[in-house]
């Protein structure tokens, strides 16, 4: 590990012009100044990757992608050319790295406009390129979003993909920190923008902060979260703050992997209304389940049905949503399916959760094992399956994900 190693990217919302260069160029120095070490990722500047973007459409709207990402990339290299002259302006050792620099370290797939790491030819390029750089003392200023492929060719890491750069450059480094700079300085009790006298949160878990990004909170890409490593420090800070002790810290870890089944068997509720999945009709339903000696694990709900999980004895928890439905004359009937196993899977292997699913079907289907109820949220997936299919399946679904 190289000590105090500091991975920070400046976000294109940040970076509008020369002025903004410069002090963020200032920032880094005074990390460098204090006996830091620095890798600095840049995004291209405001407004530039969609200025491209649109020059490449009206020369022709049927400009292979492999192009377009190659023209939409040189966004990232003009704003690293700028960000070191700026850096080497007031004192700072720095070089730009570009896909065409001998140290450059991202290496991906040729999925192009989405391209994913690989990651083991990430670490080789980032010990032979950049450590060398680091341990002299100079800065690498490396383009975000961008990367290239085992071929040679351009590619981009798709939406918020400086963010991704910037994380696996961490993982590849060893990096203690990584410092995500905004035009926002932080994470938010709520969007400050939209609330007002949200406040901002000094520390925040991994998995809570993966929650609040996939549900539209825009502070970092939920990629981030695939390649964090489990000790990695990341702090979102603002241009105007300094890159130390400022803003939020996301800490801890997701595991690689982590499939579990629940003690004891759960029941299937679902109950046929009008409007039952409102929050008021759901609140009187979960207290009915309460009340008939049972617990809410997961909830789904339509306009015209909510089918709710539960433990407890599937009888009393009948009876006692049966009790609300018959005092209602918006909801009309409740039934109940007895005896699944509930098998929850969390992990970073889950990043893709459409596919990671079809699957897993495929696996249990091949045994005979069917799905009989699923909830998937970000980097998590609920399922059902019959009781006594519980140990064979959670040892097909431990074993698909691990591979």
């Amino acid at each position: 590990m190289l000590d105090g190693l500091m991975v920070v990217k400046y976000g294109g919302s940040v970076l509008e012009d020369g002025h903004a260069i410069r002090r963020a160029a200032e920032s880094v120095k005074d990390v460098v100044e204090d006996g830091g070490q620095v890798v600095l990722v840049a995004s291209a500047m405001k407004g530039m990757t969609d200025r491209l973007l649109a020059t490449a459409k009206a020369i022709s709207h049927e400009t292979p992608r492999e192009v377009v990402d190659h023209i939409i990339g040189l966004g990232e290299e003009q704003a690293v050319r700028l960000m070191a002259s700026a850096l080497r302006t007031i004192g700072v050792s720095a070089v730009e790295v570009t896909p065409d620099s001998p140290s450059w370290p991202i290496v991906t797939d040729e999925s192009y406009g989405d391209a994913e790491p690989i990651m083991e030819e990430c670490v080789e390029r980032a010990e032979l390129g950049l450590k060398p750089l680091i341990e002299r003392g100079v800065v690498p200023v490396v383009c975000g979003f961008v990367g290239r492929s085992i071929d040679g060719n351009i590619t981009t890491l798709g939406r918020g993909g400086s963010d991704t750069t910037a994380v696996i450059l961490a993982r590849c480094l060893d990096a203690t920190d990584l410092i995500l700079v905004k035009d926002v300085g932080g994470i938010f009790s709520a969007d400050p923008d939209l609330v007002e006298g949200a406040k901002q949160i000094e520390t925040l878990s991994v998995s809570d902060a993966s929650l609040l990004v996939m549900s539209g909170a825009e502070v970092l890409h939920g990629k981030v979260f695939s390649y964090k490593p489990d000790d990695l420090k990341i702090r979102i800070v603002s241009i105007k703050d300094p890159l130390k002790d400022s803003g939020s810290i996301i800490r801890g870890a997701i595991p690689e992997i982590q499939v579990s089944t629940h003690d004891g068997p759960v029941h299937s509720i679902t109950v046929i209304g009008e409007d039952v999945a409102s929050a008021g009709k759901g609140a009187l339903i979960t207290r009915a389940i309460e009340d008939g000696g049972g617990r809410l694990h997961s909830f789904k709900g339509g306009r015209d049905s909510a089918v709710f999980w539960v433990n407890g004895l599937a009888g009393s928890v009948l009876e006692g949503v049966h009790g609300l439905v018959d005092s209602l004359d918006c909801l009309k009937a409740v039934s109940v399916a007895e005896d699944f196993a509930l098998i929850e899977v969390r992990g970073r292997r889950l990043a893709n959760v459409a596919s990671s699913i079809g699957r897993l079907e495929a696996k249990l289907s091949e045994c005979d094992i069917c799905i009989r109820g699923l909830v998937t949220g970000h980097l998590a997936v609920d399922m059902l399956v019959d009781w006594e299919e519980r140990l064979e399946a959670s040892r097909i679904v431990e074993e698909c994900f691990r591979r």
